[in-house]
């Protein structure tokens, strides 16, 4: 097995280094420019590992500019956001109901998920070297010299957080994608499917744990992740949101300075094809590794000040929200009065005609992801019954132990993960017509999804067959309940899947236009926005954003748009969606009692 990664920490610790893969690949937009001498390579025309003196503080001070930089947008969102939420308290909207009962996904139960050998190759020797790898249950993968070497408690060669890589699976792809930060082969065919389906597991959870977080400093930093890059004229952060916030700035930053390297610094590499892209590569590694180390040390040290300003804002916003909110809805008459018609002259002309297909592609591989979570759950279920009728009862508790980790298992649940990696392909032509770089995202989160909603299903089987373990005396008695319950929070399911993957549609087709539209409207209305600056009280300059303001207009603008789209799959039936309105009329529980009499 073959994968690759964007950074590593305690890299001194390692016996070999390896080679860097940043998250953007994205074409990169204008940035700053360093002089010619700054960067480039000395050694003959090789790069020089590690970096020189003077590439390290030019590279230092760009890492320290990026987050001075930065640190005004996250200021502000995180005034907006924390005024979003204040006024939210007072009419709270929140999402449907679900019917399952929802559990947090908050990592596996297992200190261990998987270990075993791979082949690792060394970037200074160019040669493989086995070693004993061992993924933990908070998806730090860790290498040792041997088995032996884990048993006895050595400490490993190296480790590595499972955030922001990309997997190869065959030498093949290797070979087209030279430069990876460390690179396993494993001794067989199973064990390459285990650990591919486990790797992959740990790359996705640690790389979307930032927009799974539901908290006030998560939306604030990726919001202004997304203003910070418009500023600069780059719309839509697609794929450089993926990993903790010193990773995403990271992205960021290499985003400005890929252009320059490989302008100053490309050239000047001498060798074999083969051999120039290996040296150019562990340099990128070298440039990635200074920068994160810099940016996270700013970070961290931003987090107290972060808290002081939050503690602030509250302050502030409490005593003059009615105030606040009356000033921010006048501003919002007045820039819709501006700006609504031609936002929606755009999203017609420009958005509109292509709503409906883009979300048939949009909900075909997450329905047919959702669809075979479904029928694993059911099969497991059954499977259990079945045990049930020819094993003594006492087996049952392990079995529903067993249940419960379902979500938790790779190997399990990877042919559900693979529906999505359709859109890959299906989704291609997004980044020409409409400038989306997300689809990585996209997948990733297409896959959340179905992870939760198999945690769901199996927690309220769980729940809901404790309840009434003791009511049913005797084998037959036992798999009926069970065959009951199960047919019960499969109903609740199909009810859940419909609410969560029309919500998935929606902010799917938001992130793929909202950003079009946005661009399109610059020229004609943003820049219209300092005439309106005026009318914001100088209190609450820090807090009510006439940016964000304006952004609500646009996103309600095709909010409707996709609104009806999604209102007209219903109708029609399409994908299993039910319509909005569409309830469920008693509780698992009621019916439960009802059904057993």
């Amino acid at each position: 097995m073959i994968w690759r990664g964007a950074r590593r920490k305690n890299a001194a610790r390692r016996r070999s280094r390896h080679v860097a893969r940043p998250h953007t690949t994205t074409q990169p937009g204008p940035g700053a420019r360093p002089a010619a001498s700054a960067l480039r390579p000395k050694m003959g025309g090789r790069c020089s590992s590690p970096l020189n003196g003077r590439q390290r503080r030019y590279l230092r001070g760009r890492a320290d500019a990026t987050m001075k930089n930065f640190v005004p947008y996250y200021q502000r969102q995180l005034a907006t956001a924390l005024l979003r939420r204040v006024s939210g308290e007072l009419d709270p909207q929140g999402k449907p109901a679900l019917q399952l009962l929802p559990r947090e996904l908050r990592g596996p139960p297992d200190a261990a998920l998987h270990e075993g050998l791979l082949s690792q190759y060394d970037g200074d020797s160019r040669s493989w070297q086995e070693n004993y790898f061992v993924l933990l249950g908070d998806f730090t993968l860790r290498w040792f010299e041997s088995e032996e070497a884990l048993r006895k408690g050595c400490e490993p060669r190296g480790s590595t957080t499972l955030s922001g890589y990309l997997l190869l699976s065959s030498p093949s792809e290797y070979a087209e994608s030279l430069g990876d930060l460390c690179q396993g082969l494993a001794d067989s065919s199973e064990s390459r499917r285990i650990w591919k389906a486990a790797l992959r597991d740990g790359i996705r959870y640690r790389s979307t744990e930032l927009q799974r977080r539901d908290s006030l400093e998560a939306e604030a930093f990726l919001e202004a992740v997304r203003f910070y890059r418009q500023e600069r004229g780059r719309y839509g952060a697609g794929d450089l949101l993926l990993g903790p916030e010193p990773e995403i700035l990271g992205n960021v930053l290499m985003e400005d300075l890929l252009p320059v390297l490989r302008s100053q610094v490309l050239p000047s590499i001498r060798g074999s094809e083969r051999r120039r892209r290996q040296l150019w590569l562990q340099f990128l590694q070298e440039v990635y590794a200074l920068i994160l180390s810099e940016i996270a040390s700013e970070f961290e040290g931003f987090q107290k000040e972060k808290e002081k300003l939050q503690m602030e804002l509250e302050k502030k916003i409490r005593p003059d929200l009615d105030q606040m909110l009356t000033l921010k809805d006048q501003i919002a008459s007045k820039l819709q009065a501006a700006v609504q018609s031609p936002a929606e002259s755009c999203c017609g002309q420009s958005v509109e005609p292509h709503l409906d297909c883009v979300m048939e592609e949009l909900m075909r591989p997450v329905s047919s992801g959702v669809e075979a979570v479904r029928s694993l759950f059911a099969q497991r279920v059954d499977e259990m019954i079945g045990l049930v009728r020819s094993s003594p009862v006492a087996v049952l508790q392990k079995e529903l132990l067993a249940l419960g980790r379902t979500s938790w298992q790779p190997q399990v649940m990877h042919l559900c993960y693979e529906e999505a990696d359709l859109y890959r392909e299906s989704l291609r032509g997004l980044e020409e017509r409409f400038g989306f770089r997300g689809v990585t995202s996209l997948v990733l989160g297409a896959q959340n999804l179905m992870q939760q909603l198999m945690e769901n299903a199996t927690h309220t089987f769980l729940q809901l067959s404790q309840q009434h373990l003791g009511q049913a005396a005797g084998r037959h008695r036992l798999t009926q309940m069970l065959g009951k319950v199960k047919e019960r929070v499969l109903k609740k399911f199909d009810y859940d899947s419909s609410s969560v993957r029309k919500r998935f549609a929606q902010e799917w087709l938001v992130r793929i236009f909202l950003p079009f539209l946005l661009k399109h409207l610059e020229s004609g209305c943003k820049l219209e926005l300092p005439q309106y600056e005026s009318f914001v009280f100088a209190d609450f300059s820090g807090i009510i954003n006439l940016e964000n303001i304006y952004e609500e207009t646009v996103l309600a603008v095709l909010l409707r748009a996709v609104g009806r789209a999604l209102a007209e799959a219903a109708c029609r039936n399409r994908h299993n969606l039910y319509a909005d309105g569409f309830s469920l009329p008693q509780s698992a529980e009621e019916l439960l009692y009802e059904e057993m009499g």
